[in-house]
């Protein structure tokens, strides 16, 4: 349908603009961000920075050293807590029996993250307030480095 000047209607040209075309571009754009934005930060590859940390300062207090062992046993300054089932319920009563406030967590590396967090969990409603993670110091510059 084309424009003709000799017709007698009252709309007349439009000037506006057709903003149609404009929102279906939108949304098409919103459509391809929203599928492609969880697909970017997915596979990052990540080089953490060595540190050396600040000690802590074990002079003074004297915290309790608790050991996780490869084999999933745990230890209090050396004497055996046990593992399993029954190890809540010791390292419970023998850190509230000692009245630790201050510790230190020893795991050997092959231990489970998720055990690790267990003894964590256990130490911290036994009303430990302080923890300190015993790790072993960074190699040469070059060689302890992870890619």
């Amino acid at each position: 349908m084309a424009f003709k000047p000799g017709l007698d209607d009252d709309l007349g040209p439009v000037s506006d603009i057709n903003v149609i075309p404009l929102i279906d571009v939108m949304l098409v754009l919103l459509i391809v961000f929203m599928i492609t934005a969880p697909l970017m930060t997915q596979g990052l590859t990540v080089e953490l920075p060595t540190a050396e940390g600040r000690n802590l300062e074990t002079t003074s207090s004297n915290p309790t050293k608790i050991t996780v062992e490869r084999s999933g046993e745990v230890a209090v300054d050396g004497n055996p807590v046990g593992s399993g089932a029954e190890l809540e319920t010791n390292l419970t009563s023998m850190l509230r029996s000692r009245k630790v406030s201050r510790a230190i967590l020893e795991a050997d590396t092959n231990v489970s993250y998720g055990d690790v967090i267990h003894v964590i969990d256990i130490m911290n409603r036994a009303g430990v307030e302080q923890l300190g993670m015993l790790t072993r110091p960074p190699e040469s510059s070059s060689a302890g480095r992870r890619r």
